[in-house]
């Protein structure tokens, strides 16, 4: 039943999750949102991580503060023209997953970018620390985006990845002419490099069970040159259901998280805005199917990461032998993409794509059909490599 009342919504949480959320239903739904209340305690730490973004995230947050590189750039962001793939693979040790430049992403701080949008008078703020949003808020629907701490991990579904940690580090040198994410693979797993305005952030991800913490903080140290600040351990992991009581929905990392690699959780968070948006703002779907369709998007996610495993890096060592033996179970959709791409010219499934409004075969998940193909040759792949 269709219900045209303007809503009234909270967010519990500003960290990228929060402010992602607050910035799509501000943005895509005016017609339908009355008010959005943005409840967040000064004492509960931001993620350090969650510097990158993809082009839709990007366009949500330059549409909300009217960005620019030059003299507006409250959220330092970053220009992220793509992502440089080194040591990946057995065949080329270097090659560029390029973005289109008419759906460039960006890079920035997330910190700043909570600041900026707490302070932006856009929506209501309430400095309180919340710890049971249902009995504590008064609102018609409830986001609840307090982050991976304090889960109750038999509500979980574990997603499968060869990495739980991650050591962090920033040097205040500027790399000129870096204008998209460096990830490096090494023997241990692999590396983000992110350009910041004031300098350069370092991200060395590995698995704990295969690499000691002291072991990885070596190798990064002597890799990259850099003095490491924090470390992380994580779990990647789903939602059995992204419903909380009657009111509430999980999104950021109180709803899933993905390892880093292709901007996976900032993909995840806008994904679950947009596709609760119709339960939401109208009472068009169910939560059954909302779940059904999230879900699916995350373990889409999760293959697409897992094929970049499955070809290995230069290195031959424990993780990368670990990382090609994790079950890799494509689904339809991918294959029929993956052979569309082996099948097709860059030049020709792009031609298509822009002729067509929504060819079959044109997307997986957040990635187009000439993403899939540009990092497949890349990695020198062909329709000769069986993905199963």
């Amino acid at each position: 039943m269709i219900n045209n009342r303007k809503k009234n919504i909270a967010i519990v949480g500003a960290g990228n999750g929060g402010c992602i959320t607050a910035l799509h239903y501000h943005l895509e739904a005016p017609n339908e949102i009355d008010k959005i209340t943005i409840y967040h305690h000064p004492d509960h730490p931001i993620e350090k991580v969650g510097q990158g973004s993809v082009g839709s995230g990007s366009m949500l947050i330059n549409n909300f503060f009217h960005l620019n590189f030059q003299d507006h750039n409250i959220v330092q962001s970053t220009r992220k023209e793509g992502i440089m793939y080194e040591n990946w693979g057995k065949v080329n040790h270097k090659f560029f997953h390029s973005f289109p430049q008419s759906s460039t992403a960006i890079h920035y701080i997330p910190n700043l970018l909570s600041k900026a949008v707490l302070e932006s008078g856009v929506f209501e703020v309430v400095e309180k620390k919340i710890t049971d949003p249902e009995r504590e808020i008064d609102s018609d629907f409830i986001f609840d985006c307090r982050g991976r701490n304090n889960r109750d991990p038999d509500l979980y579904d574990k997603i499968i990845n060869p990495l739980n940690s991650v050591i962090l580090a920033s040097k205040d040198e500027i790399i000129p002419d870096l204008f998209y994410t460096r990830t490096v693979a090494t023997p241990n797993g692999w590396t983000f490099v992110i350009p910041n305005v004031g300098g350069t952030s370092y991200g060395y991800l590995y698995n704990n069970t295969i690499t000691t913490k002291e072991e990885a903080t070596a190798d990064f140290t002597e890799r990259f040159d850099v003095v490491p600040s924090s470390f992380i351990e994580f779990d990647n992991y789903v939602a059995k259901t992204f419903f909380s009581g009657e009111r509430t929905i999980l999104n950021g990392n109180r709803a899933a998280f993905l390892e880093p690699l292709e901007a996976t959780s900032a993909g995840i968070y806008e994904y679950i805005a947009e596709m609760t948006q119709g339960y939401v703002a109208m009472g068009l779907d169910s939560k059954e199917n909302c779940d059904a369709i999230i879900r699916k998007e995350v373990f889409k996610m999760e293959t697409f990461v897992l094929w970049h495993y499955r070809f290995g890096s230069k290195y031959d060592t424990p993780f990368w032998d670990y990382a090609k033996s994790l079950p890799f179970n494509p689904d339809s959709e991918f294959k029929q993409v993956f052979d569309y791409c082996m099948n097709n010219s860059y030049h020709d499934i792009v031609r298509r794509t822009c002729r067509e409004r929504n060819p079959v075969n044109s997307m997986y998940s957040q990635w187009n059909s000439w993403s899939v193909k540009n990092w497949a040759d890349g990695m020198g792949i062909d329709k000769t490599h069986k993905i199963l």
